[in-house]
C-alpha cells in the first residue's frame, strides 16, 4: 500500500471522528436556544447531551464485537450513515420528544466511530509510521473544543439551531463515500472466527444501560415540574425534588441493575467490559481520575452557555457565547500539548495535581459571577479551566494504558471510555437538578425578602406593571446567578477529590519500572489512543 493511500484512509477516519467529536460541544452553545424555541425547560433540553452520551457509552463496548463479526469498515461506514440520518431528522423536526430521540440516534453512530475509526486509521501504518498517523487523529480530538462552540453560535445566530445538526449531513455522506472508496475490504473471515465472533453479551449490555439510564432519570426527575401543581396563580409549578418517591425508586432500581451488571460481568469468561482490569492499581486510580475530572467539566461546560444566555443581563447571542469560550479551548490545547512532555519528565503525580489546583481555581472563580459579568471577563478563568483539563488528562490516559498491549489494552480502553461517558451522563443530569434547586432556592429567598422590606401599608404588587415584571426579571437573574454560583462551588469541592487522588497515581520511579517492563514482555512501546471530550 502506498504511504499517500495509508493517510487517505487515516484521513478519512478523522473526517469521521470530527463530526462526533464537534457535536459533543457544538450543541451545548444551543440549549438555551433550542429550549426557548420548542418551549422545553432545561432539565428537559439536557436530555439532548444526556441522551447522546448514553447512546454512546452503550454502543462503545459493543463496536468491536460489530466490527469482528461484520467487518470494520462495513460498520464504519454503517455508523456514519446512522450518525448522518440522526443529524437530518434532528434538523427537521420541530417535536421536543422526537428531537432527543434523533439525538441518541446520533448517539449510537458516534459510538462506533470513535474505537473503529482509530483502528482503521492506525491499521495500514508500521509501528514506526503511527505516531505521525495518531497526530491526523489528534487533531480533530485538540480542534473540537475550539471551533464547536464558534461554530455552533454563528450557526445558530445566521440559520437557526437546526443547522447544528443539518450541518453533518454533507460532511456524512462524503466520508461514507470516501469510506467506500479509499478504505480497504474487509477480509474474508474463517467459519472458526465467525463462530467465536457470535459470542456476544446481551445480559451485560441491557443491565449496564438499563441501570445507568435509571440513575441518570431519577436524578434529572428531580427538577421536573410536577404537572399537577401547575395553577392560574403559579403556571410554572413546583418541581417534584428530593422527596419524591419515584426519584429514589429509579436511582435505587438502576443502582440493583449495575451490581447486578458488575457480579454478571466478573463471572462470564470474556464479558462485555472485563471488570477484571480495575485489579490493576494503575488503571484503577487513572479511571476515578478521569471520571471525576470529566463529571465536574462537563458540568461545567453545560453551565457556563446556560449564564451566558439565559441569566446574565442582557442576555448574550450564541455567537458570541462561542467566542467566550475559544479560550477555554486553546487552554486544553496548550495543556494536553504539554501534559506529554511534562509527564515524561515529572511524572504523573505532579501533572495531574497542577491540573487540578488550575481547575479548582477556574471553578471557584465561576461560583463569584454577578447578573452582569461579561463574558470576555471570563477569560482568564475559561484559559485556566482547559489548561487545567488538558494537563489532568494526558497524565491519567497514559498512565491507564501504560502496561497494557494487546486485548489488555483493547479491553482497558473501552472501560475507561464506557466508565468517563457513564459519568458524564450522570454528572450532566445532577449538574441541571442542583441548578433548577439552587436557583428556586434563592429565589424564594430573595422573593421573601422582597415582601418583607415593602413599605407598611403599601398596595399588593401589580403582575401587569411593568415595573413589577422589572423587578421580577432582576429577581429571577439574581437567583439564577446564586444558584449557577453555588454549583461552581459544589464543582470545585468535588475536584478536590482529583488533587488528592493525585497523590495516590504511581510515582515517577514506578512508570520508569512500568515502562521497562512493558519494553521487556513487548519488545516496544505504542502510544494509545487518546480520548477527549
Amino acid at each position: 500500500m502506498t504511504k499517500g493511500r495509508k493517510y487517505a484512509i487515516a484521513l478519512t477516519a478523522a473526517l469521521g471522528l470530527i463530526m462526533g467529536i464537534l457535536d459533543n460541544t457544538i450543541v451545548n452553545i444551543a440549549l438555551v436556544p433550542i429550549a426557548k424555541e420548542l418551549k422545553i425547560d432545561l432539565s428537559t433540553v439536557q436530555w439532548l447531551v444526556t441522551g447522546y452520551f448514553l447512546a454512546q457509552a452503550a454502543v462503545i463496548p459493543v463496536a468491536g464485537y460489530l466490527g469482528n463479526r461484520f467487518g470494520s469498515r462495513r460498520i464504519f461506514m454503517g455508523s456514519v450513515a446512522i450518525f448522518t440520518l440522526g443529524s437530518l431528522l434532528c434538523g427537521v423536526t420541530q417535536d421536543p420528544t422526537m428531537l432527543i430521540t434523533f439525538r441518541v440516534l446520533q448517539g449510537i453512530g458516534a459510538g462506533a466511530l470513535f474505537p473503529l475509526g482509530q483502528a482503521l486509521a492506525l491499521d495500514p501504518f508500521e509501528p514506526h509510521e503511527r505516531p505521525a498517523a495518531m497526530s491526523l487523529l489528534v487533531i480533530p480530538i485538540l480542534l473540537g473544543p475550539i471551533l464547536g462552540p464558534i461554530l455552533g453560535g454563528w450557526l445558530n445566530d445566521s440559520f437557526g439551531w437546526q443547522y447544528l445538526f443539518l450541518i453533518n449531513v454533507p460532511i456524512g455522506f462524503i466520508t461514507v463515500f470516501l469510506t467506500w472508496r479509499v478504505m480497504p475490504h474487509d477480509h474474508h473471515r474463517t467459519p472458526e472466527e465467525l463462530a467465536k465472533s457470535k459470542q456476544f453479551d446481551y445480559v451485560g449490555l441491557v443491565l449496564s444501560t438499563m441501570g445507568v439510564l435509571g440513575i441518570v432519570y431519577g436524578f434529572s426527575l428531580v427538577n421536573e415540574v410536577d404537572p399537577a401543581t401547575r395553577t392560574q396563580l403559579n403556571p410554572s409549578g413546583i418541581a417534584y425534588g428530593w422527596g419524591y418517591w419515584l426519584v429514589w425508586t429509579l436511582v435505587g432500581v438502576g443502582t440493583a441493575l449495575v451490581a447486578a451488571f458488575c457480579l454478571y460481568e466478573l463471572r462470564r469468561p470474556d464479558p462485555m467490559l472485563d471488570l477484571r482490569m480495575f485489579k490493576k492499581y494503575s488503571f484503577t486510580i487513572a479511571t476515578i481520575v478521569s471520571c471525576v475530572i470529566s463529571g465536574t467539566v462537563f458540568g461545567a461546560l453545560l453551565l457556563l452557555p446556560v449564564f451566558l444566555q439565559q441569566i446574565r443581563t442582557p442576555h448574550l447571542t450564541a455567537l458570541d457565547t462561542g467566542l467566550a469560550l475559544i479560550p477555554q479551548g486553546i487552554g486544553s490545547l496548550i495543556g494536553a500539548g504539554l501534559g506529554g512532555p511534562l509527564f515524561n519528565k515529572l511524572g504523573g503525580r505532579i501533572i495531574t495535581g497542577a491540573g487540578a489546583i488550575f481547575v479548582i481555581i477556574a471553578l471557584w472563580q465561576f461560583g463569584n459571577l454577578t447578573p452582569t459579568t461579561d463574558g470576555w471577563a471570563m477569560t482568564p478563568w475559561n484559559f485556566l479551566l482547559g489548561m487545567g483539563l488538558g494537563l489532568t488528562f494526558i497524565p491519567s490516559q497514559t498512565l491507564a494504558f501504560l502496561s497494557l498491549r494487546g486485548t489488555a489494552l483493547t479491553k482497558a480502553s473501552s472501560l475507561l471510555n464506557v466508565t468517563r461517558q457513564i459519568a458524564g451522563s450522570v454528572a450532566t443530569a445532577i449538574t441541571i437538578t442542583l441548578l433548577g434547586q439552587q436557583t428556586t432556592y434563592h429565589f424564594n429567598l430573595l422573593q421573601a425578602d422582597a415582601i418583607k422590606n415593602l413599605p407598611a401599608g403599601a398596595p399588593t404588587p401589580n403582575p401587569a406593571d411593568p415595573q413589577y415584571a422589572q423587578a421580577m426579571q432582576q429577581l429571577g437573574a439574581q437567583a439564577g446567578t446564586n444558584g449557577i454560583n453555588d454549583v461552581f462551588i459544589y464543582l470545585a469541592i468535588g475536584t478536590v477529590l482529583v488533587f488528592l487522588l493525585s497523590f495516590a497515581l504511581p510515582s515517577r520511579k514506578n512508570v520508569i519500572a512500568m515502562e521497562e517492563e512493558a519494553e521487556r514482555l513487548h519488545g516496544s512501546l505504542e502510544v494509545a489512543p487518546i480520548h477527549i471530550g
